[in-house]
């Protein structure tokens, strides 16, 4: 089979090749550079989105702030920001919460959906059309054409193609009494902003719960190659259950949460998936803002199992949302937590389904009494470790440069067809979202599983390439599962990103 395939040039620019494992147990060198890096804003923060808006390989970050403007920052590299808002068109995004990137007309640029409600209950989210060149950031307000205004109190915003043609569909998380979530499937006929069109099908679809949402994130938690819902609810005083929509496959789905042991019982305001053992499935760990947090374990089997005590992860606080990243490159997921009340938390990961809270060793990370709300990991410098952007309440946000410098690390981008191929039938979103990828040694283990997803956590959403660790000087296979069912492998290397397309 054909495969394009390119090594980005920035993952070079400050990647040390080194031979060996640096994957040392608890070795996370997290630095604060916020200062450094001009981001350094007050406000009341809540989301972060991550992505390349402009097409030149660097991650940049989208702030939603729920007390006042919203800020794009452009990275200019070295972990350094311009901040980007007004020239690219999106003053008018303030007051705002889980804003999400994706790109809903498959041109290859990331648009964005914000998702209001932070001042008024009457304002409507907003679709932004990027219609950037290269140079120039540029977005456009096509939220009355496209039919996504609603007007409610949406907290969480979630890109996914539910039902698999190709075109990235939107689902609300809204509270508030008489509130219901709403699905708007993308029916979106060509490339121009004037032809990006969606349609309200909740009702078909069935997944207009009536409970308080906040947050929710798709991922196929089964198997079974579509991508299902799990929904974070609740309320004071801390009553709430929490909905496992598994996707029927047949634009429709049901809510299996009870089955599948995840009803949760408490107050959710995120949850955050990553594979923390390499079974090749996503576990779940769910933050609660009253009740507790838990960790539940993907048995593979439709079922989740709870393992909160054994794992090591019991925090009681003010649980806000989860980022998982290999931070240490040990070959296993850890994560970092935010919380309302006390500290936030580091969990490192031991390999046997335990964790241990090291962010002790970090005391800037811990932000004690500072109210957290969304995190995301991503690459901010291009050196091919994850470092972490914070959210935070009124103090304005942090940026914590990872310092880990090894080339022990894997990072792949998918890249889908788009629309259906005359003889291969392929029909993937263009920056395939829902595609999982999973990593082999050279004697067929499995390594790492992650899948491309636009929100995971509270408030927030990942950048669409995902990341390993992986020794240096190894011989390794990623496996590319798109969304059509097309599968791709291709041997690669440590120390370097790949870009990896569906069809050539």
């Amino acid at each position: 089979m054909g495969l394009q395939t390119k090594i980005w040039k920035y993952a070079f620019a400050t990647a040390m090749i080194v031979t060996g494992f640096a994957g040392v147990s608890l070795a996370e060198p997290f630095v604060d550079i916020t200062a450094d890096s001009g981001m350094a804003l007050n406000g009341r923060n809540k989301g972060v989105a991550v992505a390349d808006v402009d097409g030149d390989g660097l991650l940049d970050i989208f702030i939603s702030n729920k007390g006042g403007p919203s800020h794009l920052y452009l990275n200019k590299g070295n972990g350094k920001f311009e901040d980007v808002t007004e020239d690219a068109g999106l003053a008018e995004t303030g007051y705002a919460m889980g804003s999400a990137f994706g790109d809903v007309n498959n041109d290859g640029r990331p648009d964005l959906y914000v998702a209001k409600g932070g001042r008024y209950e009457i304002e409507s989210n907003r679709l932004y059309f990027n219609a950037s060149t290269p140079g120039h950031v540029k977005f456009i307000d096509i939220t009355a054409t496209s039919g996504t205004g609603i007007k409610a109190f949406t907290y969480g915003s979630t890109l996914f193609d539910y039902d698999k043609d190709g075109r990235l569909d939107i689902y609300c998380s809204n509270y508030g009494v008489g509130q219901r979530n709403v699905l708007f499937r993308n029916v979106t006929t060509g490339t121009r902003p004037e032809d990006v069109k969606f349609v309200d099908v909740t009702d078909k679809a069935g997944v207009g719960t009536g409970t308080w949402s906040w947050s929710a994130v798709a991922f196929d938690y089964d198997g079974d190659g579509f991508d299902d819902l799990y929904v974070s609810t609740g309320r004071y005083p801390g009553v709430g259950r929490n909905l496992l929509y598994k996707n029927m496959g047949d634009g429709t789905f049901k809510d299996v949460a009870e089955e599948a042991g995840v009803v949760n019982g408490a107050w959710t305001l995120g949850t955050g998936v990553g594979d923390i053992n390499n079974s090749g499935f996503l576990s779940m760990y769910i933050s609660n803002y009253v009740g507790g947090n838990k960790m539940m374990l993907n048995t593979g089997n439709g079922k989740f199992k709870e393992i909160t005590k054994e794992s090591g992860t019991s925090h009681n606080g003010w649980g806000k949302g989860t980022a998982f990243a290999d931070t240490d490159h040990s070959g296993y997921l850890s994560f970092y937590e935010g919380d309302c009340k006390f500290s936030n938390q580091l969990y490192h990961n031991n390999g046997d389904l335990t964790f241990t809270d090291i962010v002790d060793k970090f005391p800037s990370m811990k932000l004690e009494t500072i109210r957290t709300k969304g995190v995301a990991f991503f690459d901010a410098d291009g050196d091919g470790d994850q470092d972490l952007a914070v959210m935070n309440w009124e103090v304005g946000p942090r940026i914590y440069r990872n310092d880990q410098n090894d080339g022990n690390w894997i990072k792949v981008r998918a890249v889908g067809t788009t629309f259906a191929d005359a003889s291969r039938k392929a029909r993937s979103s263009r920056d395939a979202v829902g595609a999982t990828v999973r990593l082999f040694d050279a004697s067929g283990k499995l390594l790492g599983f992650r899948q491309v997803m636009t929100a995971n956590g509270f408030c927030a959403c990942p950048p669409l390439e995902v990341h390993f660790g992986a020794p240096a000087g190894g011989s390794y296979t990623v496996e590319v599962t798109f969304p059509s069912g097309i599968v791709v492998k291709k041997s690669v290397a440590a120390g370097a990103a790949y870009e990896i397309r569906e069809i050539e």
